[in-house]
């Protein structure tokens, strides 16, 4: 372990390279991670790659007040290490089962409490849960699984916190401006149909769909708009989303279309009620909202600020 960690780290390995006590602090390291996890679903090796990324992070932690310049790395940084927690995330990183059923039962405890100092409503617990889950071990297709962040500086429970804390936060501020309609040039500023017919309608009705779609969006269960949130603003696809929910992606499709069409049939209704139309133009407004409808609810469910990134421990 000792050359491996010394070969990873290379000009940045410092006093290590001397340090006397260097394999023996690498055995007890290791040995905290096999008590953590005894049927070792991490390799030692990668073990050992993880700890020389925390030693020598790429980016400053703002959290720890580490400095991530090119400063060797040090005993000291060594030991401060919390090794069975850096193995454990390997672990969920790679999504073991027993690691999988370890963070559930011991960390999904604290992430519950957090969300229930910003809102503990069952529902909105459930929620801030389910996405913490999916930040840590899904990611996107622009950003990696949050877990692969967690440098094993600080204990893993107080860094799933913030990453709560934070989720938490972001849905509130969500659901305010969502509750509100949202800022004037969102919906009202998408492009008209390329359908004739449907772009006459959509020049004197655009901030009617904006209200009628804001009004079914704020019907639907919380579940369902997290649903939504995740397939068009967390970008997951359908196989993500079976992952995250435990279900076979023909499962989570099919979720997913009854939500959208729930929405949309919500949405027509809504606009049925503050527009005069014919029998004709009835059949046009249906076209019209299906048509609008998912690139509405990507400008519509935009959480402000952006993505938040996950703190580095």
């Amino acid at each position: 372990m000792r050359e491996r960690l010394l070969a990873r780290l290379g000009t940045r390995a410092g006093e290590l390279a001397q340090h006397p006590d260097l394999a023996d602090k690498l055995a007890e390291l290791w040995a905290a991670a096999e008590q953590r996890l005894p049927h070792l679903p991490v390799a030692q090796t990668s073990f050992v790659d993880r700890i020389a990324d925390a030693l020598v992070p790429a980016t400053t932690s703002a959290d720890d007040g580490d400095d991530a310049s090119d400063a060797p790395a040090t005993f000291a940084a060594l030991e401060r290490i919390v090794p069975a927690d850096l193995y454990l995330a390997a672990a969920l990183a790679q999504r073991d089962d027993r690691a999988l059923a370890l963070a559930e039962a011991e960390l999904m405890p604290a992430v519950r409490q957090s969300a229930g100092r910003v809102d503990s409503t069952q529902a909105f617990v459930d929620e801030v849960a389910q996405r913490v889950r999916d930040r840590l071990l899904v990611g996107d297709r622009d950003t990696p699984p949050a877990i692969t962040q967690y440098r094993g500086t600080g204990p893993l429970s107080r860094w799933v916190r913030v990453v709560a804390s934070r989720i938490a936060l972001d849905i509130k501020r969500a659901d305010s401006k969502t509750s509100t309609g949202g800022d004037d040039n969102d919906l009202t500023q998408l492009p008209a149909p390329d359908d004739p017919e449907l772009e006459v309608i959509w020049r004197t009705c655009a901030a009617e769909y904006k209200a009628a779609l804001a009004e079914a969006f704020a019907g639907l269960s919380r579940r369902e708009r997290n649903l939504l949130r995740q397939r068009y603003i967390d970008d997951l696809n359908i196989d993500a989303l079976g992952r995250i929910y435990k279900v076979h992606p023909s499962t989570a499709f099919r979720w997913l279309r009854q939500v959208e069409e729930r929405l949309a049939s919500a949405t027509r209704g809504a606009l049925m009620k503050k527009l005069a139309i014919s029998e004709s133009q009835l059949h046009s407004m249906e076209r019209l909202v299906m048509s609008q409808l998912h690139v509405s609810l990507g400008r519509m469910l935009k959480t402000p600020g952006g993505r938040k990134s996950s703190p580095k421990v």
